[in-house]
């Protein structure tokens, strides 16, 4: 009988703590890199008007990947800079998928209403879709946080390279935009800006090439 209470008791203890634990709440926010850019629309209207170039352009393929992450944001939290070698990985404040997930979509769409091509893809593609691109852009991401209510830097190198893989252009953009307020939504705001930059100087490099 002593035994059995003891099983009892022990049963008892593990579905408070059961109970205890389903009466946690999760505290994180979770956020994308997706903003609303004012002049946007307009300018992807523009770039998607009807005309002759416009038709060549929609049978450009361009494969946008791999995103290269540094270590240090290689992660779900959110990384803010404290100081010039000093990061802060934040808690309870996250990234709804992988950064270099969002990264790759963000330029996706930027690339994609410049050119402007409906064939366009992320990596990783294989088979038939890989024949059929014209383009790659390889983004290999250096750093892309900023102290927090400060500037936000993105400093990325990037290559196109053809369907044969032959590098067409390496380049360095180093790209700076303030937050203008404190807290993590002006700071990711400010992270979406940079990325739209980004998208326009990769993609005005794939109009300047030839078909």
């Amino acid at each position: 009988m002593r035994r059995g209470a003891v099983v009892q008791d022990l049963l008892g203890l593990a579905a408070a703590i059961a109970l205890a634990s389903c009466a946690v709440t999760d505290t994180s926010q979770y956020y994308t890199l997706d903003q609303t850019v004012p002049g946007r629309a307009e300018s992807q209207a523009r770039a998607s008007t009807p005309g002759s170039s416009t038709a060549e352009a929609r049978d450009v393929g361009v494969g946008i990947g791999p995103v290269i992450m540094p270590g240090y944001l290689d992660r779900i939290q959110i990384v803010t800079r404290t100081g010039t070698d000093q990061v802060e990985i934040s808690v309870f404040h996250r990234w709804a998928e992988p950064l270099e997930d969002g990264i790759a979509r963000i330029l996706a769409q930027e690339i994609g209403a410049r050119v402007p091509t409906d064939r366009i893809v992320m990596f990783p593609w294989r088979g038939v879709v890989a024949r059929e691109l014209n383009y790659q852009v390889v983004v290999a991401v250096m750093r892309f946080d900023g102290p927090p209510g400060g500037d936000i830097t993105c400093d990325t190198r990037w290559r196109i390279l053809d369907r044969d893989g032959k590098e067409l252009a390496f380049r360095r953009s180093t790209l700076r935009e303030p937050a203008g307020g404190p807290g993590y939504e002006p700071m990711i705001a400010a992270m979406h800006r940079a990325l739209v930059t980004l998208g326009q100087e990769i993609a005005t490099e794939i109009q300047a090439m030839p078909r």
